[in-house]
């Protein structure tokens, strides 16, 4: 399992601290909206990891990054993959979905070493500017930093997308749910949520 998890909301809203009140889960606010209004959604991203890794109580080595409402449902799997590869600094998949983005790192689920983010990757978040996906994002940043010795199994998400409110899978299986709720427990932060399926069956907190 993980041994904490940071949770950064990049929309400015500011949550007490108390309400994530636990030694394994830290909560950050960031306000990256201007970032992204004026350069690209990748750009406020880019930035809000380096704030993260600038910001947070909590000090780490490495970290998983995955998009904030996705769930990785084998996730066991690849952190088993990357375990047995621990000489890599960075895990990355490449694009494969679309001709058009074959330059292109997939962003959603990667690992990376907190210092090769802030080396390789930070001095070069001036760079994306690519609004309206003209100029560099941050998916051909990150790409710069792949090679097939990096990559690792699909992930198997679940969920809905940041862009478009694409849904991955429709319906979360009771599995998950209870994964969910274990989490919860484990980092806890049981105390303030209340777990429950709405109505278009999307898992949520409140």
């Amino acid at each position: 399992m993980l041994d904490q998890v940071i949770y950064c909301d990049a929309s400015g809203c500011h949550i007490p601290e108390e309400v994530f009140a636990s030694e394994k889960f830290d909560s950050l606010s960031f306000d990256a909206s201007d970032l992204v209004r004026h350069h690209e959604a990748g750009r406020g991203e880019a930035e809000t990891i380096q704030y993260v890794l600038d910001h947070s109580g909590k000090k780490f080595d490495s970290f998983y990054k995955c998009t904030g409402r996705l769930f990785v449902q084998n996730f066991g799997e690849i952190r088993n993959e990357f375990l047995r590869k621990a000489e890599q600094d960075v895990f990355l998949r490449a694009w494969q979905d679309e001709p058009w983005m074959k330059d292109w790192a997939d962003t959603r689920f990667f690992w990376m070493k907190s210092d090769v983010y802030r080396q390789r990757i930070c001095p070069r978040i001036p760079e994306l500017k690519g609004r309206a996906y003209r100029g560099l994002v941050m998916e051909s940043l990150f790409y710069d930093y792949y090679s097939p010795a990096t990559s690792f199994s699909e992930p198997i998400f679940v969920g809905h997308s940041g862009h478009g409110n694409f849904v991955y899978h429709e319906e979360y299986s009771w599995n998950e749910m209870e994964t969910a709720r274990e989490i919860i427990a484990r980092y806890g932060t049981n105390r303030f949520f209340n777990t429950k399926v709405c109505s278009s069956n999307r898992l949520v907190f409140r």
